[in-house]
């Protein structure tokens, strides 16, 4: 390495500082510390050195003429006029061919020439909000143009293309360029790795897009926190993936279904008050998400945007779907089944617009299939409609509130099921349900007639209770931090272990008293249990609490259910398709079951014929179903000429 002292020139920035400074403060930059960046930057950089001594570059405008005057020329068009020769060598504005042009001193007309350096290529850069909008030749345009709502790039531009072009719109127009400025950080490899385009672990674009789909690195980076850096690879993109797949699952559900039922979105729409309380609940929901959305991307929150979008079709697939879906096939109400048709229909549709911005491909295949080929007068593509508009009276608090508890117990009861270890397909007395005092769900259950319902459904239970108070239903177990208080209790541990397990304590202010010991919370493990009888599912504020004992009727229903659940399977394995009618057959101990939930079983399985006795033909099953022996046997069932 050699070092060589030259001479360079340089932008003084004293007096520009304080004028920068109070620009870019008037600037919103996002993640908001990006803007504290900027101000370090702007208080400890130096005097710019805007000179290079390159081959070929950006021309410095300074000229000398043989009399030694110095001059600056401003645009083409005064070097052209200026020329005196060379003009036809020059193939560009770029050095060396601007070099071989010689032009005439305004001074004192004699031949001069330019300065050998070329400028910094951030000069360049920087000028891009007046160059590109032809500021010299076109003022009014410009204006129409200037600031820039909205620019982004990585945060290593602060002190490069957003400094310079801070500088240059300081100089000309005492204001900053830009009013937003997004910075995102630096992308990694999955493990946190440097990229290298050389290296075995770099992905371009293309390859990724080619690989996991162009949407999928689209949204990943919708989702990823700018603040954060970026740790890209093939994992984390198939973890995107399958969130994506939960909407696509949904959708290719109804597809399946409407498709079925020649489902049309241009019949009337049932009123919303006409609408069962899941589906008000959801479209309640969507609003709130158009009304969520449309706030975070305002101001530029791509992030909190896609993440409620994600939300929101979890609870559409795991919950709306899960609850409904048999309204999309078996309901005796065809207004009932209009009415979730067009309920997943309106959140589907909605969805594609909400995130067209972000998965443009994805939206528009949902779009093309769901809207354009079947709704008359729509517009040619997603992209050329409008961004969905929030209608707030169809918010309702309150009944997101209570279903927000619904869902809540039927989380608990499903742990209290897991406690239990009974089958959840065998029918369960009841469940209650019991919040404390000061928890938000207080009372949000209380006289819900609908929603108890599905929760009944839900867990498999036949009765469904809220209570004020637990008694009876859950123990609490307290035992000793062994890693903690062996040592600090040594030979008294036994007593106090077993006076904690007889109950024999009291709590005072957050601690727990027992044996002459004052306990901090953190000394010991405490958990619930059921009383005999009891399975409970706990968090914080509420528990649910099982009725397990059982009976030969609810034995004989939950076998009922399992048959309607090895059928359909069967189905699948016979590769029917889901539309199909078949005829079941049985032999052995299962008949009486059979026989006695023939109309449920019928139902469930698409059943048009359920005969005693197997013939050899179609999909056969043998084997034990809940400890009870039998034989099945199913075939498609063909329509009489």
């Amino acid at each position: 390495i050699v070092f060589r002292v030259g001479d360079e020139w340089f932008i003084s920035m004293d007096e520009l500082r304080p004028k920068l400074k109070e620009a870019a403060a008037k600037v919103r930059w996002l993640p908001a510390h990006t803007g504290d960046r900027m101000q370090n930057w702007l208080d400890n950089m130096g005097d710019w050195n805007i000179s290079r001594k390159r081959y070929w570059g950006l021309p410095m405008p300074f000229y000398t003429c043989l009399n030694g005057h110095f001059f600056i020329v401003g645009s083409q068009e005064e070097l052209r006029e200026r020329a005196v020769r060379g003009l036809e060598q020059l193939q560009e504005l770029h050095r060396p061919w601007i070099d071989n042009v010689v032009i005439a001193c305004p001074t004192c007309q004699a031949e001069s020439t330019r300065v050998k350096e070329t400028g910094d290529v951030w000069l360049d850069a920087g000028i891009v909000p007046f160059s590109t909008l032809n500021w010299l030749s076109d003022r009014e345009h410009w204006q129409k143009w200037f600031p820039a709502e909205f620019i982004t790039e990585n945060v290593e531009q602060i002190r490069l293309w957003y400094y310079s072009q801070l500088f240059m719109s300081v100089v000309l127009t005492g204001r900053a360029p830009y009013e937003t400025v997004l910075s995102n950080e630096f992308v990694y490899d999955e493990n946190g790795e440097q990229f290298h385009k050389t290296g075995e672990n770099f992905i371009d674009f293309p390859q990724a897009a080619e690989r996991a789909g162009a949407d999928v690195v689209r949204w990943y980076y919708a989702r990823h926190d700018p603040a954060e850096k970026v740790l890209f690879g093939w994992n984390v993109l198939s973890d995107v993936k399958r969130k994506l797949l939960v909407l696509w699952n949904t959708y290719s559900f109804f597809v399946t279904y409407a498709n079925l039922e020649s489902f049309d979105p241009n019949e009337a729409q049932v009123p919303l008050g006409e609408r069962p309380i899941i589906d008000r609940w959801i479209l309640s929901a969507l609003e709130r998400l158009v009304r969520d959305s449309r706030a975070a991307l305002d101001q530029c929150d791509a992030q909190t945007a896609a993440l409620r979008m994600e939300s929101f079709w979890d609870d559409l697939s795991t919950w709306y779907v899960r609850r409904t879906r048999t309204r999309f096939w078996k309901t005796e109400s065809r207004r009932d089944s209009l009415a979730a048709y067009q309920t997943l229909y309106e959140a589907l549709t909605a969805l594609a617009r909400l995130f067209a911005p972000m998965m443009p491909f994805v939206a528009e295949s949902l779009y093309q299939n769901l809207v354009r080929r079947s709704v008359r007068g729509a517009s040619a593509s997603v992209h050329l409609t409008p961004y969905p508009v929030v209608r707030p009276e169809r918010i309702d608090d309150d009944l997101e509130r209570r279903m927000r508890a619904a869902m809540r117990v039927v989380s608990l009861g499903r742990t209290a099921r897991a406690a239990a270890k009974t089958k959840v397909r065998t029918p369960l007395p009841k469940l209650i349900a019991v919040f404390d005092a000061n928890d938000r769900d207080r009372g949000a259950l209380e006289g819900q007639d609908e929603l108890a319902a599905i929760i009944r459904d839900e867990l498999n239970v036949k009765a469904f209770e809220v209570r004020d108070h637990a008694e009876g239903l859950v123990r609490e177990i307290v035992k000793p931090e062994l890693k903690v208080l062996g040592p600090r209790l040594g030979k008294d541990l036994p007593r106090v272990r077993q006076a904690l397990a007889e109950g024999r304590f009291t709590t005072r202010e957050g601690n727990t008293v027992v044996e002459g010991f004052t306990l901090s919370p953190n000394e010991l493990l405490v958990s619930y249990e059921g009383t005999p009888g009891h399975a409970v599912g706990r968090e914080t504020g509420a528990i649910a609490a099982l009725v397990t004992d059982t009976t030969p009727e609810l034995e004989a229903e939950g076998l009922a259910r399992e048959l309607a659940h090895h059928v359909n399977n069967m189905r699948k394995e016979a590769g029917l398709d889901i539309a199909d009618r078949i005829t079941l057959r049985h032999e052995g101990d299962l008949g009486r079951t059979i026989q006695q939930f023939g109309e449920f079983l019928a139902a469930e399985v698409l059943a048009t014929k359920i005969e005693p006795q197997v013939n050899g033909r179609g999909h056969r099953w043998e084997g034990e179903l809940n400890g009870v022996r039998g034989i099945l046997e199913i075939e498609r069932a063909y329509e009489s000429a």
